[in-house]
Protein backbone atom coordinates (compact mmCIF):
# COMPACT_ATOMS: atom_id res chain seq x y z
CA UNK A 1 0.00 0.00 0.00
CA UNK A 2 1.41 3.40 -0.98
CA UNK A 3 1.30 6.02 1.79
CA UNK A 4 1.02 9.68 0.70
CA UNK A 5 3.79 12.00 1.84
CA UNK A 6 3.10 13.52 5.26
CA UNK A 7 0.39 10.99 6.08
CA UNK A 8 0.68 8.87 9.17
CA UNK A 9 -1.83 6.02 9.18
CA UNK A 10 -4.09 5.92 12.22
CA UNK A 11 -4.99 2.74 14.07
CA UNK A 12 -7.61 1.75 11.46
CA UNK A 13 -5.44 2.61 8.43
CA UNK A 14 -2.45 0.41 9.12
CA UNK A 15 -1.21 -1.83 6.36
CA UNK A 16 -1.76 -4.94 8.46
CA UNK A 17 -5.46 -4.36 9.12
CA UNK A 18 -7.71 -7.35 8.94
CA UNK A 19 -11.43 -7.49 8.34
CA UNK A 20 -11.98 -9.61 11.45
CA UNK A 21 -12.29 -6.68 13.88
CA UNK A 22 -15.59 -6.29 15.70
CA UNK A 23 -18.04 -3.73 14.42
CA UNK A 24 -18.18 -1.81 17.71
CA UNK A 25 -14.41 -1.31 17.85
CA UNK A 26 -14.46 -0.37 14.16
CA UNK A 27 -17.12 2.28 14.84
CA UNK A 28 -15.08 3.62 17.77
CA UNK A 29 -12.00 3.86 15.57
CA UNK A 30 -13.94 5.73 12.87
CA UNK A 31 -14.83 8.38 15.43
CA UNK A 32 -11.12 8.89 16.20
CA UNK A 33 -9.89 9.60 12.65
CA UNK A 34 -6.85 11.88 12.69
CA UNK A 35 -4.74 13.46 9.96
CA UNK A 36 -1.26 14.66 10.88
CA UNK A 37 -2.17 14.23 14.55
CA UNK A 38 -5.22 16.50 14.33
CA UNK A 39 -8.77 15.17 14.74
CA UNK A 40 -10.96 15.36 11.64
CA UNK A 41 -14.50 16.52 12.39
CA UNK A 42 -17.31 14.25 11.30
CA UNK A 43 -19.33 15.36 8.29
CA UNK A 44 -22.31 13.29 9.39
CA UNK A 45 -25.13 14.91 11.35
CA UNK A 46 -25.20 13.99 15.03
CA UNK A 47 -27.25 10.94 15.84
CA UNK A 48 -29.39 13.11 18.11
CA UNK A 49 -30.43 15.40 15.24
CA UNK A 50 -33.81 17.04 15.70
CA UNK A 51 -36.70 15.08 14.28
CA UNK A 52 -39.10 17.35 12.37
CA UNK A 53 -42.47 17.97 14.01
CA UNK A 54 -45.75 16.98 12.40
CA UNK A 55 -46.33 20.65 11.44
CA UNK A 56 -42.88 20.76 9.82
CA UNK A 57 -43.60 17.58 7.85
CA UNK A 58 -46.99 18.93 6.72
CA UNK A 59 -45.42 22.23 5.64
CA UNK A 60 -42.70 20.44 3.66
CA UNK A 61 -45.25 18.19 1.93
CA UNK A 62 -47.48 21.16 1.09
CA UNK A 63 -44.47 23.06 -0.28
CA UNK A 64 -43.32 20.04 -2.31
CA UNK A 65 -46.78 19.80 -3.90
CA UNK A 66 -46.69 23.53 -4.68
CA UNK A 67 -43.14 23.21 -6.07
CA UNK A 68 -43.97 20.29 -8.39
CA UNK A 69 -47.11 22.04 -9.63
CA UNK A 70 -45.10 25.20 -10.35
CA UNK A 71 -42.37 23.26 -12.17
CA UNK A 72 -44.94 21.34 -14.23
CA UNK A 73 -46.74 24.57 -15.20
CA UNK A 74 -43.55 26.47 -16.02
CA UNK A 75 -42.01 23.70 -18.12
CA UNK A 76 -45.16 22.13 -19.55
CA UNK A 77 -43.96 22.12 -23.17
CA UNK A 78 -40.50 20.79 -22.30
CA UNK A 79 -41.93 18.05 -20.11
CA UNK A 80 -44.32 17.05 -22.88
CA UNK A 81 -41.40 16.66 -25.30
CA UNK A 82 -39.46 14.60 -22.77
CA UNK A 83 -42.53 12.40 -22.21
CA UNK A 84 -42.63 11.61 -25.95
CA UNK A 85 -39.01 10.41 -26.01
CA UNK A 86 -38.78 6.77 -27.06
CA UNK A 87 -36.18 5.96 -24.39
CA UNK A 88 -38.24 7.38 -21.49
CA UNK A 89 -38.53 4.32 -19.28
CA UNK A 90 -40.28 4.11 -15.93
CA UNK A 91 -36.97 4.31 -14.08
CA UNK A 92 -35.87 7.36 -16.07
CA UNK A 93 -39.22 9.04 -15.46
CA UNK A 94 -38.87 8.32 -11.74
CA UNK A 95 -35.37 9.81 -11.76
CA UNK A 96 -36.64 12.93 -13.54
CA UNK A 97 -39.46 13.38 -11.03
CA UNK A 98 -37.11 12.91 -8.07
CA UNK A 99 -34.64 15.37 -9.59
CA UNK A 100 -37.30 18.01 -10.16
CA UNK A 101 -38.70 17.49 -6.66
CA UNK A 102 -35.26 17.92 -5.09
CA UNK A 103 -35.38 21.58 -6.03
CA UNK A 104 -37.87 22.08 -3.19
CA UNK A 105 -35.15 21.05 -0.72
CA UNK A 106 -33.28 24.28 -1.43
CA UNK A 107 -35.88 26.24 0.51
CA UNK A 108 -35.74 26.43 4.29
CA UNK A 109 -38.63 25.44 6.49
CA UNK A 110 -36.87 26.00 9.79
CA UNK A 111 -35.99 29.35 11.19
CA UNK A 112 -32.38 29.74 12.32
CA UNK A 113 -31.84 31.87 15.40
CA UNK A 114 -31.54 35.57 14.73
CA UNK A 115 -33.77 38.58 14.21
CA UNK A 116 -33.87 38.38 10.40
CA UNK A 117 -34.77 34.68 10.21
CA UNK A 118 -37.34 33.89 7.53
CA UNK A 119 -39.23 30.67 6.99
CA UNK A 120 -39.00 30.60 3.18
CA UNK A 121 -41.66 27.93 2.73
CA UNK A 122 -44.23 29.92 4.70
CA UNK A 123 -43.41 33.08 2.73
CA UNK A 124 -43.96 31.27 -0.59
CA UNK A 125 -47.12 29.52 0.57
CA UNK A 126 -48.50 32.65 2.27
CA UNK A 127 -48.76 30.86 5.63
CA UNK A 128 -48.12 32.35 9.04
Amino acid sequence: MHTPSGYAPGPHHSESDSDSSSSSSSEDEQKKVQVKGQPVPSLLPPSTANVPSENEKALKEKFRTFWMSSVADAFKDDLEEIRKESNMTTSRLSLLIDSLASGADVFSSTMPSGETAVNEMEVVLGST
